[in-house]
């Protein structure tokens, strides 16, 4: 149905269902006021024009849009209006540290959205929500929305880009990737076909919207699906928005799924599917939460493939594996590793063309850098771990790392694991605040008693915690190897 961008998917909704709700509104005196797919379409063409006139005053700038993104509403009408112009967006995870922050400021240049003219947008959702309908007293051109044309003013090369989105940099320097409009609508198509949702849904963001993640599984779908979508970040600000709303599908990470389990938050009862991406999830919560009538849906994916490369379906989802291949995928698998070629990959990384072609065959094939293999049974696949993070012990037996994390990482207390072979085998951990080291000591020999590789390891502890602000955990909370073994490990910081 939409050839192009995500916008015009947009469009259609405006279109066609102008008084359906788009948005629960989120603010202190109402934290689930609707906004129609109208009363949206007329604060992304103020937020469109605004940008417009700034890039028209200058010129020479890139036509890029760079903000600080924290999941907020306005976060959704500076990515709509930046799809209506063909502008390229690059939305900066504001939690990350601020030395990141204005390396990628810099690196990108582009007009700069400030906090203040977000707060405007917000406003101006709140006010455009309150109008009349569409079919009585406010008759605001939908013709106004259709003004807008996809390439035609795009005047740089990389412009072809639609989305700037960081790797995680879990092994190295984070990379800034190029995606193209129609990767993003084909990737987040090709998900909504292996996990449909419907108009009456209610979908509840909690990850960054500036990672690949929420942007499509979140971002994408709804656009796409047409359902109810309503955001916020990370877990705190899950349990106050659910206070006024009960959502059908929310996207997590295996620590906030765990989580919810131990805590059980009122208002899920309605909450059909749970997405569960950037590790797996162990087969204890997920049986647990297929217990409670919640299909965990799990998959893979890389920043540079937009993210999808594998999802399960409701149909087929089983712990330990993340389905199969959406559509436009060409796979294939060598020594272990995964390589893809399809219509999602990026264009490359900015201004790193050495990167892009190590990365990227000019035929098209990517290196994913993971281990998989295929289930005998289902034919879906399984992740392994990184092609670089196998340990080859003086034995010659390998160990890899992530599957001796993940166990580690389900006992109650540890928020994080990491194996690291230096002068010798240690697994570190990064605990809960109110947690020492031997309360959970003997649970974790348990698991390595079961892994004749890694039997010999000593246990330490991260002091002080891992975080996202310090750079040594990604926005999705993940470890980032590179970056922790650099500045702890190397000369042995820590306890």
């Amino acid at each position: 149905m939409f050839r192009k961008t995500l916008f015009e998917a947009f469009q259609h909704q405006v279109h066609s269902r102008p008084d359906a709700t788009a948005l629960l509104l989120d603010s202190p005196q109402n934290t689930a006021c609707k906004c129609s797919w109208h009363a949206l379409a007329v604060v992304v063409k103020h937020a469109a024009d605004r940008i417009e006139n700034q890039l028209t005053r200058d010129a020479a700038l890139y036509r890029r849009v760079t903000h600080l993104s924290d999941n907020s509403d306005a976060d959704l009408v500076i990515a709509l209006a930046s799809l209506a112009l063909g502008t390229t967006e690059a939305p900066l995870d504001r939690r990350i540290e601020t030395t990141e922050l204005l390396r990628r400021r810099k690196q990108i240049s582009g007009v700069w959205i400030d906090d203040n003219f977000k707060r405007q947008l917000s406003l101006k959702l709140h006010d455009a929500a309150s109008q009349p309908s569409t079919t009585d007293t406010n008759p605001v051109a939908l013709r106004d929305i259709d003004e807008f044309s996809f390439y035609n003013r795009l005047r740089q090369p990389s412009e072809a880009a639609s989305l700037i989105l960081w790797t995680s940099g879990t092994t190295s320097e984070p990379l800034a990737v190029l995606l193209s409009a129609e990767s993003l609508l084909s990737n987040a198509a090709a998900k909504l076909k292996a996990v449909p949702q419907e108009h009456s849904d209610i979908r509840l963001t909690v990850l960054p919207l500036s990672h690949a993640y929420a942007r499509t599984c979140d971002f994408g779908t709804w656009l796409l699906s047409g359902c109810t979508l309503a955001v916020c970040l990370g877990y705190q600000n899950m349990l106050r928005r659910i206070q006024h709303l009960e959502p059908n599908l929310i996207n997590t990470v295996p620590t906030l799924a765990r989580r919810m389990l131990r805590e059980m938050p009122k208002n899920l009862s309605q909450l059909r599917l749970l997405g569960c991406g950037g590790a797996p999830l162990d087969r204890s919560s997920f049986k647990e939460w297929n217990a409670l009538g919640v299909t965990v849906i799990q998959g893979y994916g890389l920043t540079e493939t937009g993210p999808v490369i594998c999802s399960a379906t409701p149909s087929n989802a089983a712990p330990g594996l993340v389905g199969k291949p959406v559509d436009g995928w060409e796979t294939a698998v060598k020594d272990g590793q995964l390589f893809v070629r399809g219509p999602h990959t990026m264009l490359g990384y900015l201004g790193q063309p050495e990167a892009t072609q190590i990365r990227m065959a000019a035929d098209g094939w990517l290196a994913t850098g993971d281990l998989v293999e295929r289930d005998k049974t289902t034919q879906q696949l399984r992740v392994m771990g990184r092609v670089d993070d196998v340990i080859v012990l003086a034995s010659g037996c390998k160990l890899y790392p992530a599957a001796v994390e993940r166990d580690i990482e389900q006992i109650d207390g540890i928020q994080h694991a990491l194996l690291h072979h230096g002068k010798s085998l240690e697994l570190w951990l990064n605990l809960d605040s109110e947690i020492e080291l031997k309360a959970v000591q003997q649970q974790a020999l348990k698991v390595l008693a079961k892994r004749p590789t890694a039997i010999n390891c000593t246990l330490r502890e991260f002091r002080p915690s891992l975080s996202i602000e310090s750079g040594e955990l990604t926005a999705k909370g993940t470890i980032r190897r590179g970056r922790i073994v650099q500045a702890r490990l190397s000369n042995q910081a820590g306890s």
